[in-house]
């Protein structure tokens, strides 16, 4: 896994999901009733300045300031980035000359990262269970199960696909086989009047169409493999021409 990279960035990206997955349990977690962000955020802060009030020694001072520092800006940024980091494959282990696609209306079980949505509500999610399929008519489904029994989605296809890559996302101790894939929405709350969403109909005074990125995980390198030409095969019938490769962008 990863054999591609480096020796040195691929030490770098297992500190690095190791960081956003301790980050994500502190901002969760309570201890007695507390928040353990406020303690983890507080507490070397409190030891700094009685250290300093004290007179610890100076290198004591540097290491709690660093610790802070690091502490600040490690939540900071696995909070923006929604507490992953997504690694495309530049060199894709995926063959590419022999086409199997995921059979119409088969759902397949993924973990799903990312934003979905109803009419009414949207949600950023993380390796959450969900469902992916196809129907015949080329759009592709993602059902997430948000928690027990409410359910989230996103919809794609030919018209609004940009990017299918492979790769893998950064959460906790190890790489996660993950397919990711960028399109356009119309649909959500923004996008719903009187409780409508006019995706097909009259929606010119609906805001502009958003960039939105998912990411689809498995551990069966088949199944990434099938979803992945799944997807890639619309991305060619809307670029019709274009080579094709790992990673691919409708322009």
């Amino acid at each position: 896994m990863m054999e591609s990279l480096s020796p040195r960035r691929r030490v770098y990206y297992a500190y690095l999901g190791r960081t956003y997955a301790l980050m994500r349990q502190i901002q969760r977690r309570s201890i007695l009733g507390m928040r353990l962000l406020t303690l983890v955020r507080w507490l070397p802060v409190i030891v700094l300045l009685y250290g300093w009030l004290t007179q610890w020694s100076a290198s004591i001072l540097v290491i709690l300031a660093a610790l802070v520092l690091w502490i600040n800006l490690s939540l900071w940024r696995a909070k923006r980035t929604n507490y992953i980091r997504f690694v495309p494959d530049q060199a894709s282990s995926i063959d590419l000359t022999s086409v199997d696609m995921v059979p119409a209306n088969q759902k397949i079980p993924v973990e799903a990262t990312g934003l979905f949505s109803v009419s009414g509500y949207e949600d950023t999610v993380l390796l959450r269970p969900a469902s992916y399929w196809r129907v015949p008519l080329g759009d592709h489904v993602v059902m997430v199960e948000e928690r027990p029994g409410k359910f989230l989605y996103q919809f794609f296809g030919t018209q609004t696909l940009q990017e299918v890559r492979t790769g893998w996302l950064l959460h906790g101790p190890n790489p996660i086989e993950t397919v990711s894939v960028t399109f356009l929405v119309r649909w959500g709350p923004e996008y719903t009047q009187f409780g409508q969403a006019y995706e097909n109909g009259d929606d010119g005074n609906l805001p502009p169409a958003k960039r939105v990125t998912i990411y689809l995980s498995t551990a069966d390198i088949g199944i990434k493999r099938s979803i992945w030409h799944s997807i890639a095969s619309d991305i060619d019938l809307a670029n019709p021409g274009g080579e094709r490769v790992n990673v691919r962008a409708n322009s």
